[in-house]
């Protein structure tokens, strides 16, 4: 069964994304081989059980913090997306590796990106946040891709969420939920 959904300008289909215009068609395809599958990619930035260990056992960063998160709601079982603003008050750059939350079974972190007028995204790994410096999480750009919701997520409420980093520290959020056809915080 192939899953296909439209989210923020982008169609998906299964593990692929394309962009929404001129999107080809699986049956065209000439093989399976010429689409990438879930087990030729790279590992995702997975929050399960074993993250979600990790993070309680984490201690809160005095350098390190997120603010003004929120979550882009969608239909379930759309995924939602999250965006956020990591700070970093330290000396030494950081680099956020994942990011956990109660509400949901599964946490990536992508990028958008624009090559030759086509949007896709792409999971991240080690997502530098330099020192003395912040980056902005936000549609088109980094994100959170909020996957697996263990209930209903309500347009008004908040979500808490952990991000944690390679010192083996974590910064912690509440995120408010807003309606799908937001575009700014």
């Amino acid at each position: 069964m192939k899953l296909a959904f439209a989210f923020a300008g982008l169609a998906f289909i299964g593990a692929a994304a394309v962009a929404a215009p001129g999107m080809q068609d699986m049956q065209g395809m000439k093989s399976t081989q010429e689409m990438k599958t879930m087990k030729d990619m790279e590992p995702p930035m997975v929050m399960g059980h074993d993250h979600a260990q990790n993070a309680s056992a984490a201690k809160v960063s005095s350098t390190l913090t997120v603010s003004g998160c929120w979550i882009r709601a969608l239909p379930q079982p759309s995924p939602s997306a999250g965006y956020f603003v990591v700070h970093n008050s330290g000396s030494a750059p950081a680099k956020l590796k994942s990011a956990t939350s109660q509400a949901y079974g599964m946490i990536m972190l992508h990028k958008t990106t624009t090559e030759g007028g086509m949007s896709k995204m792409s999971m991240t790994h080690d997502i530098t946040i330099p020192a003395k410096g912040k980056l902005e999480f936000k549609p088109g750009g980094y994100h959170a891709m909020l996957e697996k919701a263990h209930g209903p997520i309500a347009v008004g409420s908040s979500v808490d969420m952990e991000f944690l980093f390679d010192s083996g520290e974590k910064a912690q959020a509440a995120c408010e939920v807003k309606p799908a056809n937001t575009l700014v915080h």
